[in-house]
């Protein structure tokens, strides 16, 4: 369980590795959603390149899902929600979890390369 978190000018990246269970993503979550900065930003990116197990379930996803769209109400600003991974069985979970932004100003998107993900967050 290892992350790091690099706040950038518009945004955030969380960058994984190693095994990622739910309670990792919701440490990341109380750090970010409690830092004065998550106003001012307009994406945020979690790569899940070096993750060697995934641990999050569809059940997990859509619980941490709802309580990041509580956070969607904190903010007036659109923002990109980036998932980067190739894992096969971890996109179907990503799914889930955007699946809980529908209605909100959040834009989700999954790539395969934080390259990718850059293209589509930057151009605002």
């Amino acid at each position: 369980m290892a992350f790091n978190i690099f706040w950038e000018e518009k945004g955030i990246l969380v960058q994984f590795s190693g095994t990622v269970d739910e309670q990792e993503v919701m440490t990341i979550n109380n750090i970010m959603y409690g830092d004065q900065r998550f106003d001012m930003i307009t994406y945020q990116i979690a790569d899940y390149t070096d993750v060697t197990e995934n641990l999050i379930t569809h059940t997990d996803a859509k619980v941490i899902g709802t309580l990041d769209r509580t956070s969607s109400h904190w903010t007036s600003k659109k923002m990109k929600n980036v998932v980067i991974t190739k894992d096969e069985k971890f996109i179907p979970v990503v799914k889930t979890y955007f699946r809980e932004f529908e209605g909100t100003e959040w834009k989700c998107r999954i790539f395969e390369t934080l390259e990718m993900a850059y293209e589509w967050v930057k151009p605002e």
